[in-house]
């Protein structure tokens, strides 16, 4: 025990929400001068989240060698586009959502604007500039949550709120946010992973003002 127990032992997050593993690239592509993100449409013959807007991305396979791999693989089956036109920036900070999924996402520079689509999982897509992104004020909107024990939990173990009632009971309440651009509501996950992505684009810009480093892209990589 205790040459496995040590003060100095790495600690692993340890979750219990039976999440899928996902990855996703956040894409940068420069458009007459100016940066844009691309964003995805999904299919409306989806069964999950049809007509939502996402970044490229899916689950983590078992075949694929990281997180990373797995953002790059999606990214290339769903825009069609080659390896090389991908150069990866960097890392994001990664979510755990209650919708299910655990996503790592990487932001990247997409060096072309000719896609093929795969149609059987995007509708289309769309890019909006980044210095709009950054003007507008996400809404922050709330979610409930709510627990109700599966038809397998034992009845000597529950809560007494729940013993001869296994009705759904709210919990707690989580932040959503929503950007707008054009017709297109950019909500939940992805704009969660964008806000994050802005504040550390804001956060890099902010230095390289104080520094007087004047290097063109992505501010915040």
């Amino acid at each position: 025990m205790k040459d496995r127990l040590t003060p100095n032992r790495t600690v692993h997050h340890l979750s219990s929400l039976n999440n899928t593993p996902c990855a996703v690239i956040l894409p940068i592509l420069t458009i007459g001068g100016e940066e844009h993100i691309l964003f995805e449409v999904r299919s409306s013959k989806l069964a999950w989240q049809p007509r939502d807007i996402c970044f490229p991305g899916g689950r983590i396979e078992k075949s694929d060698a990281s997180a990373l791999d797995a953002a790059i693989r999606e990214t290339m089956e769903e825009l069609g586009v080659d390896r090389s036109d991908i150069d990866i920036l960097g890392p994001l900070d990664y979510i755990e959502s209650m919708a299910g999924v655990t996503v790592w996402p990487f932001a990247a520079r997409i060096h072309t604007q000719d896609f093929t689509l795969s149609h059987g999982e995007i509708a289309e897509i769309f890019t909006a500039p980044i210095s709009y992104l950054r003007s507008v004020r996400p809404e922050e909107k709330h979610m409930e949550i709510a627990t109700r024990p599966g038809p397998d939990f034992p009845e000597d173990v529950l809560y007494n709120s729940f013993r001869g009632d296994r009705s759904w009971k709210r919990r707690k309440t989580y932040s959503v946010y929503i950007y707008r651009y054009q017709k297109w509501p950019i909500w939940g996950i992805t704009a969660h992973i964008l806000r994050h992505f802005l504040s550390l684009y804001q956060a890099g810009e902010d230095a390289m003002e104080t520094h007087g480093d004047q290097r063109e892209g992505a501010a915040g990589f």
